[in-house]
């Protein structure tokens, strides 16, 4: 078996936007903004009539109340829910200890976090699109975005109808002796104009079926992945699957389809709103003899509480943990390897995720870190390439 050796080789603002439900009026107290500034865009359930808001001011609230700057009379938004902020022409968001959280292209905000045009964010269950008004501005710039979102809503039917998905493979190893155990199951379109999943969940959220097409690519995945047998399967959720109702019926019906494959589902540490949450994730997983492991761990706010109270079955380590790794302090790495003693204590296996180099598999290892994927161990690749490998 082939050693590590032997291979070739704290919440911070966060200034850029990252990857990634519901109908309810709507009411805004905001005022014309001056060119260069920015406006919140939530088209009808038909596609054929928008709603714009004008982000004014330093400070633009977004609430039920009506005092807010965007007042949104839906259940699932808190009378607070959140706030944009301009600093120096810029845009940020932060949650403001909402019930059902704040989303940015699919993810739960855990602090303030920049945004940029074409952003999707979720209020609760209610969906905006961001926009610059100086897209508005410059034709040609628009002519091509409304041009490749057309096309890319023509297409996006096939995804859901007949898949047009591509399944791709990372594997997931054993840092003892660097045995596959494990691949990680992430989807690709060869579809014009969907071929990222920011791509496609983008247009799914502009219909509001990231849930759906989560489930879709689930599926697709392990009918692929059965020309692979004897090894886990790591699949992600989509957060509007959390907030939401079909996460357990969609599980029952995997489970009913794939009977006898290890699967491993994957959730995002911030996406779930409560223990309460994830004890019935927890619960409905066993039950279907399911594996269950939360993702990028640290890479919003570290929730130990949540880790004692409900711990899964493996712990993936941000990457942030492990670039650098190599370079860092003795005490910055006796930290690290205190945190994956407690991961231990909890019978929960660690794993760390974007492992590059042959150093950083070394010193993982020597922290603790008994899981690892990453570049080093192999790229996400087609089922026909792990078969012939």
């Amino acid at each position: 078996m082939t050693s590590i050796s032997t291979l070739n080789s704290e919440p911070q603002l966060n200034l850029q936007g990252k990857e990634g439900p519901g109908d309810s009026g709507s009411t805004s107290t905001s005022s014309p903004f001056p060119e260069g500034y920015w406006v919140l865009v939530r088209s009808s359930a038909d596609g054929n009539s928008n709603h714009r808001v004008n982000v004014g001011g330093p400070t633009f609230s977004v609430g039920r109340h009506p005092s807010n700057s965007l007042c949104l009379s839906d259940s699932t938004v808190s009378g607070r829910h959140a706030e944009v902020l301009t600093i120096n022409k810029d845009l940020f968001v932060r949650d403001l200890n909402s019930t059902n959280g704040t989303l940015l292209n699919g993810r739960r905000i855990q602090h303030l976090t920049g945004l940029r045009s074409g952003d999707v964010l979720h209020f609760g269950s209610v969906m905006y699109t961001l926009q610059s008004s100086t897209d508005e501005c410059t034709s040609s710039t628009v002519t091509a975005d409304v041009s490749a979102d057309a096309l890319a809503q023509l297409q996006f039917d096939k995804l859901l109808r007949r898949p047009a998905l591509r399944p791709y493979f990372q594997p997931i190893v054993r840092l003892s002796d660097t045995a596959r155990v494990g691949f990680e199951i992430l989807s690709r379109s060869y579809l014009l104009g969907l071929e990222t999943p920011e791509k496609m969940f983008r247009v799914a959220a502009s219909r509001n079926v990231e849930a759906e097409l989560s489930q879709v690519c689930r599926t697709e995945g392990l009918r692929i992945g059965e020309s692979l047998p004897g090894t886990q399967f790591y699949l992600n959720t989509h957060p509007a699957e959390i907030v939401g109702t079909e996460l357990f019926p969609s599980l029952v019906q995997l489970r009913s389809e794939f009977p006898e494959m290890q699967i491993v589902l994957e959730v995002h540490e911030g996406a779930a709103a409560s223990s309460a949450l994830l004890q019935e994730i927890r619960r409905v997983t066993r039950e279907l003899k399911m594996g269950l492991a939360y993702d990028d761990f640290g890479a919003g706010q570290a929730r130990l509480k949540e880790l004692f109270e409900v711990p899964p079955d493996v712990l993936k380590f941000d990457v942030k943990f492990v670039h650098g790794l190599p370079f860092t302090t003795p005490q910055h790495r006796a930290t690290i390897q205190s945190l994956i003693r407690i991961v231990k204590d909890l019978n929960v296996v660690p794993l760390a995720e974007g492992v590059e180099t042959v150093d950083e598999a070394s010193v993982c290892f020597e922290l603790g870190f008994e899981l690892a994927q990453g570049f080093l161990f192999g790229r996400a690749e087609s089922a026909a390439h792990w078969i012939n490998s």
